[in-house]
């Protein structure tokens, strides 16, 4: 998609954050917030986000945690950039960019017209922004925003594109590629359940943006959905390895 680069977002257990690893993301996202159900600090140790190649950047997700609890985790996981999902203020940012730092600050846009105005105060403290839909979680709901709104934003910060990405939006992505896009941040339309990566679908989607793949009706002519064993199509079989530690 025209050096638009990926982040895959909510990864969970060892075996499935290996698989996707291999596809080279840009990005992998690991959400510390407790109320998540992609929450991954009682799965993923520090250890096993050592494994991950250096080509791709481990970030953290957290919502209005206390910067105690944020540079704890950041240093304990080694992550390379912070993302802040919840109400933080400038000077929250300003503090932890302080300590070295980079972040990605979020915004979420409902239905309504969104004010980009308080958004300029958090720009000396930032590297990028993320855009996300409005919903009842902060993030993983799966719908998407009315990308138009887009075009108030005055692109001066790179940002993220998140909330309900999928195959069908490959299209609408590409047409993008004007305006100060960084990444797309994938989540829940390439899940299984929550936090489990269906390979097969991210394969697909990084091929079609690619302009490797044709596909059908905002689906891959040729996907097949990684839901159990290829053999005996057993669900269980295929989960057994995802099993919380």
């Amino acid at each position: 998609m025209d050096n638009i680069k990926l982040k895959v977002c909510g990864m969970k257990f060892l075996y499935n954050m290996k698989k996707v690893a291999q596809l080279k993301p840009d990005y992998m996202g690991f959400i510390f917030y407790e109320k998540s159900r992609r929450y991954m600090a009682d799965t993923l140790t520090p250890e096993d986000l050592k494994g991950i190649p250096k080509r791709t950047k481990k970030v953290g997700v957290f919502v209005d945690a206390s910067l105690e609890e944020v540079e704890r985790q950041a240093t304990t996981y080694q992550l390379d950039l912070l993302q802040l999902h919840g109400n933080e203020s400038p000077e929250y940012c300003a503090a932890l960019k302080e300590k070295g730092f980079l972040l990605i600050k979020v915004f979420s846009i409902g239905e309504d017209a969104f004010d980009f105005e308080p958004m300029k105060a958090y720009k000396p403290h930032v590297k990028y922004f993320l855009f996300d839909t409005k919903g009842k979680q902060p993030g993983g709901n799966g719908t998407t925003f009315d990308w138009s709104m887009l075009r108030k934003y005055d692109q001066e910060v790179p940002f993220f594109l998140s909330g309900g990405v999928g195959m069908e939006n490959i299209d609408q992505l590409k047409a993008l590629k004007y305006y100060n896009i960084h990444a797309v941040d994938v989540n829940s339309r390439f899940e299984i359940e929550p936090g489990l990566k269906d390979i097969d679908k991210l394969k697909a989607f990084i091929e079609a943006g690619n302009g490797k793949q044709e596909t059908v009706r905002g689906r891959p002519a040729d996907s097949i959905r990684e839901t159990g064993n290829r053999k005996t199509g057993n669900r269980n079989e295929y989960k057994y390895k995802y099993k919380k530690r």
